[in-house]
């Protein structure tokens, strides 16, 4: 059975790590915003969401973004 860290994928590993850290730090405004909106006016409810907002649209392009620059990398392409 392979390895499921090799010296091949370390660099693609961490690249899943800190993606799912990111994301779960995500979570956590998300559950933290829900659970605290009712001590908050409006406006910081709205600011908080759109924040979370802005937050999980970096974080997707981010992860498109550094994917796609993975897949050219290993593939030797310059563009798709």
């Amino acid at each position: 059975m392979n390895k499921w860290i090799t010296k091949q994928n370390v660099a693609y590993r961490f690249q899943q790590l800190l993606i799912l850290v990111l994301h779960l730090v995500l979570l956590k405004w998300m559950m933290y915003a829900l659970n605290n909106s009712g001590k908050y006016t409006t406006i910081e409810v709205m600011f908080h969401f759109t924040g979370m907002a802005i937050y999980g649209a970096l974080l997707i392009r981010g992860c498109a973004w550094w994917a796609k620059r993975r897949y050219l990398k290993e593939t030797g392409r310059t563009s798709l």
